[in-house]
């Protein structure tokens, strides 16, 4: 009797200690072990954005850490900060894109950091910042005030740290690959679902991209992503949401739609904001 009650209080025991380690990975404490670990927000003019992270002495290391995984030149840096990120750098742009004559302004990579709850400007490089002392920044390509740093304000709809998914590198189900108009792109993962469609919007949901899936006559089909939704240009040109399927050669152009695809059929799905002959990078 002695015994099975030893082996009753072992076998407790265990239990005990399983269920604290399975909280400990669920709950996601161990992601703060790491004192250099920063997670950035990247968002182009257009609105498109993502979720990064990366570690390293100082912001900029981290940063680098963060785009290691990116195909070389997706970001230039200097010794003291940012160069260019997907070929976008400093620039001088017209205040109104209708009039390329007029007015114009200053555009660059614009950094911020989260502290007491909302993004403040930084008014030193991310060489300056050391990853210790901060947890989340915001890199935004748009017109900052030079004048007065700290004066820079976020669009409206800016996402804050409570939104933050940043994408494990998981291949499960379907990878798309979202691209801007910018050059601008990013990959997230979906599952499940009975269509393609549905596993975007599964993909969608999982990592907090703003998705727009409207029904026609012909079945339902993507209308838009972050806001952005097909429009003519000023020759009468479409731009939309251009969807490729990924073949042995390569991309290629879908001609079927993805509320007439499977996931299990397609392991990767590129979708790029452009016109009918725009490309995946």
């Amino acid at each position: 009797m002695v015994k099975k009650a030893i082996i009753a209080i072992v076998v407790i025991v265990v239990v005990a200690i399983v269920a604290v380690g399975a909280y400990v990975v669920l709950s996601g404490d161990n992601d703060k072990t790491d004192p250099n670990k920063v997670t950035f927000l990247i968002q182009d003019e257009e609105g498109v954005y993502f979720w990064i992270s990366g570690s390293g002495e100082t912001a900029l290391d981290a940063l680098r850490d963060a785009f290691s995984d990116y195909p070389t030149g997706t970001l230039e840096t200097s010794a003291d900060g940012i160069n260019s990120i997907f070929g976008q750098s400093f620039d001088q742009v017209p205040v109104d894109p209708e009039n390329p004559g007029g007015l114009q302004k200053w555009i660059w990579w614009v950094q911020f950091t989260w502290k007491d709850d909302k993004w403040s400007c930084n008014t030193v490089g991310l060489s300056s910042i050391n990853s210790k002392d901060v947890e989340y920044m915001l890199i935004l390509f748009g017109a900052g005030n030079m004048s007065d740093p700290a004066a820079t304000e976020t669009p409206e709809g800016t996402p804050t740290p409570n939104d933050a998914k940043v994408w494990d590198g998981s291949t499960k189900g379907t990878v798309f690959q979202i691209e801007s108009t910018s050059g601008l792109y990013f990959k997230i993962n979906g599952t499940g679902g009975n269509t393609l469609l549905n596993t975007l919007e599964n993909a969608c949901e999982k990592y907090d991209v703003p998705i727009d899936v409207v029904t026609s006559s012909y079945g339902p089909f993507l209308s838009g992503l972050f806001g952005m939704t097909s429009y003519q240009d000023k020759a009468g040109e479409w731009l939309y949401w251009v969807e490729f399927e990924y073949k042995s050669d390569g991309w290629e152009s879908s001609e079927i739609g993805m509320d007439g695809l499977k996931s299990s059929d397609n392991p990767k799905y590129a979708l790029v904001f452009g016109y009918q002959t725009t490309t995946p990078t």
